[in-house]
């Protein structure tokens, strides 16, 4: 950002000077044919060629500001030593070496070796002129109030052209400043818009969320009330699954609501809040959760949820029967976008026919197809208990 507005402010600066350099240019081909040293005419032509070049090739991008700078300056510089040569010290022609420091320190951002080697040329440059030329004859005769309208034409031209340039330079700049300015006013406001747009769709979701999770809650009650109504154990049991399924799910939009991601799952949290509702059913059932910080999408975290709540009630339902202190252990780990989720309890262990590909029960059937649905692979064993590994990725 910063390499194109230095580009695009030196350039405000190279415009006039170019056009500048045109008609000094002609200015001195005037003086030689004033003077009918019509030979002459070729230098200050070959530089004005130079300029308009230079000029129409900055007017399109076709070079750099800083290039058209540099070619400028050493037709310049060539011209003047030609000139000097040609008509002599007096008639201040070195003045025009003048211009390029100022011109060149209107860029900011020279190298410092660019800067030392330019402006140490030019004056070694002056120098050299003042050496060769000062006070000595020069190739074309001039009488001396020729030579003293040419000076005072030369150092009042010099003078104009500095002015000419900087109040150019100035004024452009400060128009693209309050067009900038004004732009940066623009782009605030409609961050400010989209901030608070995006602020409200925060809140409506939330809202959201809330509502679903309240609305679950009603459904939870209602299985409740008709369980407990129920005198058949075999439907009470259903209902009670149902009913615990429908709060693992409204459980996931309480953490959206709550958490300060609305799109994501602490699930840290969501799997210590699981075990902390098994723990109030069964006190005497120890659980721990081992997990990295990691949040998960609304898709991945309802259905994996689903899962271990499964894993968690077949558990408690099956694996325990004659062990004095019962054990449930999650743990999540994340390695870039590799998710594993290891489940293990120390119960009897899984049975030997067991599988997840022709499910016995209700509840392993939603494992395998919750498992499928969120791409993930499952392995399964007993290791002083059983122990379910999930790998996918997010």
């Amino acid at each position: 950002m910063t390499e194109p507005l230095t580009h695009d402010r030196y350039k405000s600066a190279m415009i006039p000077s170019l056009l500048t350099g045109i008609m000094t240019n002609i200015y001195i081909s005037i003086i030689f044919i004033y003077i009918e040293e019509y030979m002459a005419i070729i230098s200050p032509v070959a530089g004005l060629f130079v300029f308009v070049i230079c000029f129409f090739l900055l007017k399109s991008d076709k070079i750099q500001a800083k290039d058209a700078f540099l070619i400028g300056s050493y037709a310049v510089a060539i011209e003047v030593f030609i000139h000097t040569y040609l008509i002599g010290w007096d008639t201040g022609c070195f003045y025009f070496l003048f211009l390029l420091p100022t011109v060149f320190l209107l860029k900011t951002n020279w190298k410092i070796w660019t800067t030392i080697v330019f402006n140490g040329s030019i004056i070694t440059l002056f120098v050299l002129l003042w050496y060769l030329f000062q006070g000595e004859d020069s190739l074309y005769t001039i009488d001396s109030s020729t030579a003293a309208i040419i000076n005072f034409i030369n150092i009042t031209s010099t003078g104009l052209i500095i002015i000419v340039v900087m109040i150019y330079y100035s004024t452009t700049i400060n128009k693209k400043d309050e067009a900038l300015v004004m732009a940066n006013h623009a782009l605030e406001k409609q961050n400010k818009e989209i901030f608070s747009q995006h602020q409200y769709q925060q809140i409506l979701l939330k809202e959201i969320h809330h509502r679903v999770k309240n609305n679950l809650q009603i459904i939870t009650s209602l299985l409740s009330l008709q369980s407990n109504a129920i005198e058949n154990k075999d439907v009470s049991q259903v209902l009670d699954e149902s009913r615990r399924r429908i709060e693992a799910i409204a459980l996931i939009h309480e953490k959206l609501y709550q958490g300060d991601k609305i799109d994501r799952v602490d699930f840290k949290s969501y799997l210590m809040e699981i075990m902390r509702s098994q723990q109030k059913v069964n006190p005497n059932l120890k659980c721990e959760v081992t997990s990295n910080e990691v949040a998960f999408k609304l898709d991945i975290a309802i259905p994996l949820g689903l899962i271990i709540s499964e894993m968690i009630v077949n558990s408690v339902k099956h694996a325990f029967k004659g062990i004095e202190n019962p054990q449930l252990n999650v743990q999540l780990t994340k390695n870039n976008q590799t998710i594993e989720i290891i489940f293990q309890d120390n119960g009897i262990g899984l049975p030997e026919n067991f599988s997840l590909e022709q499910p016995v029960s209700l509840g392993t059937e939603i494992i395998q197809a919750l498992t499928d649905q969120i791409e993930a692979k499952i392995k399964f064993g007993n290791d002083n208990g059983a122990k379910f590994t999930i790998v996918f990725t997010e």
